[in-house]
């Protein structure tokens, strides 16, 4: 088995990922999480204007190509679906913590790929649906939901088996 070169860098983006919902976890101990968020989004665009000016050096000069209203899509994209996104989501690793955080960080690519197919009319196949049925069913069991309600169900079963005997 031969990795591409997406494939690689996926999986190092996974990697570096779950670090930093270790790192944001450790950070919301003494900062709000609205602080790291901030910090985060600072140093992620000083390093992309950095990557950027390497590896696409005349990129600038092609920015005045675009219209008004892609500028407005980007900016209002990175700063209120982004940002806000952002923000709950390192409140949610201040609260419940790095590993409850990553079980739930599994519903992005479902969510990616229900937009796309509303917003973009990109077809949903049936391998992906089962794909998905397993991630929501890695979700429940990762959160112990499954286990909780079959518990629950369990004591219910034998308070009642008590009351009849």
């Amino acid at each position: 088995m031969q990795l591409s070169q997406g494939e690689l860098i996926l999986i190092i983006a996974m990697f570096v990922q779950a670090i930093s919902f270790i790192f944001v976890k450790k950070a919301t101990e003494t900062l709000d999480s609205k602080q790291v968020t901030t910090i985060m989004y600072l140093a992620g665009s000083i390093g992309l204007l950095i990557i950027s000016f390497i590896t696409e050096p005349g990129g600038v000069s092609e920015m005045t190509s675009a219209s008004l209203f892609t500028y407005f899509l980007f900016i209002v994209s990175g700063l209120v679906a982004t940002g806000i996104g952002y923000i709950v989501f390192n409140a949610a690793i201040q609260q419940i913590g790095a590993g409850q955080t990553a079980i739930f960080n599994n519903f992005v690519p479902f969510f990616g790929l229900v937009f796309s197919a509303i917003f973009l009319n990109e077809t949903i196949t049936t391998s992906q649906l089962i794909g998905f049925v397993f991630i929501v069913a890695g979700v429940l069991f990762g959160t112990g939901y499954i286990g909780r309600l079959w518990a629950k169900k369990h004591r219910r079963i034998n308070n009642t088996k008590k009351s009849v005997g």
